[in-house]
């Protein structure tokens, strides 16, 4: 029995692919930006985070309460950009340690007696954003969110500057210790933020006692487990990759 055999031919039918390239997966979907591209961004978002260091009057404190507010929504950028965590992420929280010091230089008494350990927890922050940002895939949204969430948190302790009756006693102290502006400060070696000028009539900090956050191990916490997050959420976008 003869079998019918067709002559090869570079014509292919209207309904027949050429190869299977439009049945695989998008690379573009899950490529990274090239290095000159993650260094950029890396940069911007530094640069981003030390302004207010460029402005006239700025203190330490005023720049910690910025970096507080914007740390995790810095990491959610750099990570639904596809940008390698690993290699380019410490780059926005390094800037942000130089602006501090190059702001503390130029106060006449140092008002953060150990910026290290602050350091540390802001990229512990950072990375923690950086994992919500892969896993969110949102770039926008999941920024927008996490810097909302973070100003939230710092303003709600002081009433964000309204008047009126202060929280309860119990309430302020819970407060304190959710508020990132409060987390950095006290790692940053200030023995208790609750008295900080900005906080402490509005907070009526007189009324209760709070233990404050111990800088060696909330800034280490912070970033092993900001640092653990961004890694297994980054090794699960890596996973679903490679399954197509």
């Amino acid at each position: 029995m003869e079998r019918s055999v067709r002559p090869y031919t570079s014509d292919v039918g209207v309904l027949e692919p050429k190869s299977g390239a439009e049945f695989a997966p998008s690379s573009a979907l899950f490529s990274r930006p090239s290095q000159l591209e993650s260094l950029a961004i890396g940069l911007g978002l530094g640069a981003l985070g030390a302004l207010p260091a460029c402005i006239p009057g700025c203190d330490t404190f005023a720049l910690l309460c910025w970096i507080s507010m914007l740390a995790p929504a810095a990491g959610a950028l750099l990570g639904a950009a596809r940008i390698d965590p690993l290699r380019f992420g410490a780059v926005p929280p390094a800037l942000w340690a130089v602006a501090l010091a190059l702001l503390s230089a130029g106060e006449t008494r140092a008002s953060l007696p150990t910026p290290a350990f602050g350091a540390l927890a802001w990229t512990g922050l950072y990375f923690m954003g950086v994992g919500a940002g892969i896993l969110w895939r949102r770039t926008a949204l999941s920024a927008a969110c996490l810097l909302l969430a973070a100003a939230l948190l710092v303003g709600l302790p002081a009433r964000g500057g309204i008047l009126g009756a202060a929280w309860p006693a119990r309430t302020a102290s819970v407060l304190l210790d959710l508020s990132p502006f409060v987390f950095l400060g006290e790692c940053c070696g200030v023995r208790d933020m609750a008295w900080h000028r900005s906080m402490y009539a509005p907070v009526g900090t007189d009324r209760f006692q709070r233990a404050p956050w111990s800088a060696p191990w909330a800034a280490t916490g912070c970033l092993a487990l900001g640092v653990c997050f961004a890694g297994i959420a980054n090794r699960r976008r890596a996973a679903r990759f490679e399954s197509g």
